[in-house]
């Protein structure tokens, strides 16, 4: 059964299970359930029995095996975050009717007095095809990068704020990527210099194709944002590639095996070696 369960916002955080009230709903293929604010406390709520919504902002519709979102607001868009991909979203635009939505584990997001206020919604896993139909030799290398190159390090590195969730961070300057990969083996006489180096090769020759012709002489800054939309929209960088890097803490000691591979003195022609 391909049915949905839908996690309100508990207003009583910290009380016993039993002396709260259930903050879950479970819908079958074909229900409906709106959702909006309580008339009294302006919380976020849904129109279950024995409660007044005023109005309700928006309406779940549930299809086999995904759910549709309509938007009943007339200004705002509501954002539909992806709880298992950290900073992947769709934006619901105002009046919008029944948008499917592609995530099995949401968070909704609604403007509210007292700031943000969301729902959590659980969908069943995606269908799978069919393991006959699946073509075992059928790959791509989107544009050629190696994982094992120092450049795609900095790649990861410039990635990983928005890999994490920390969209309001921004993408990482050079210093700070210095200081991110210096903890790496071989790696601490990394210099500004050697960052921007790489930065060029996969602006001019790794992605280039993606960039544009026009986009060569940018500044470095856009180049660096540029080079992380690339990445994340295309799926060059992913969230296990975040391993490759040193830990938060910096400590060499606990730096992964994986990292310790991209350990060779940093030079130019390093760098810059051909994928073989």
């Amino acid at each position: 059964m391909h049915q949905i369960i839908v996690q309100l916002p508990d207003p009583r955080a910290g009380r016993s299970a039993a002396g709260g009230r259930d903050n879950t709903v479970k819908l079958r293929p074909g229900e409906v359930l709106e959702f909006g604010y309580r008339r009294q406390t302006r919380m976020l709520t849904v129109s279950r029995a024995g409660e007044i919504l005023a109005p309700a902002a928006g309406r779940i519709t549930v299809k086999s095996g995904y759910w549709l979102l309509s938007n009943f607001n007339a200004s705002t868009a509501y954002l539909v975050e992806n709880l298992t991909e950290a900073g992947e979203y769709i934006k619901v635009d105002p009046c919008r009717d029944a948008a499917p939505i592609p995530f099995e584990l949401s968070r909704v997001v609604l403007p509210g007095n007292c700031g943000p206020q969301s729902l959590n919604v659980l969908s069943p896993s995606a269908a799978r095809v069919d393991p006959a139909d699946v073509i075992s030799g059928l790959s791509f290398r989107c544009g050629g990068l190696n994982t094992r190159r120092k450049y795609f390090l900095v790649l990861v590195a410039l990635c990983e704020p928005r890999l994490i969730g920390e969209w309001h961070v921004g993408v990482p300057s050079v210093p700070e990527i210095v200081e991110r990969l210096r903890p790496l083996p071989g790696w601490s006489r990394l210099s500004r210099n050697t960052i921007n180096y790489h930065i060029d090769y996969l602006a001019e020759q790794k992605l280039r194709n993606y960039l544009g012709r026009g986009s060569l002489g940018v500044r470095v800054r856009w180049k660096r944002e540029a080079l992380v939309s690339i990445a994340l929209r295309h799926d060059l960088v992913r969230a296990e590639h975040l391993a490759l890097l040193p830990p938060v803490s910096g400590d060499p000691a606990t730096t992964d095996q994986g990292a310790a591979d991209h350990g060779r003195p940093e030079t130019p022609c390093d760098a810059v070696t051909p994928d073989r």
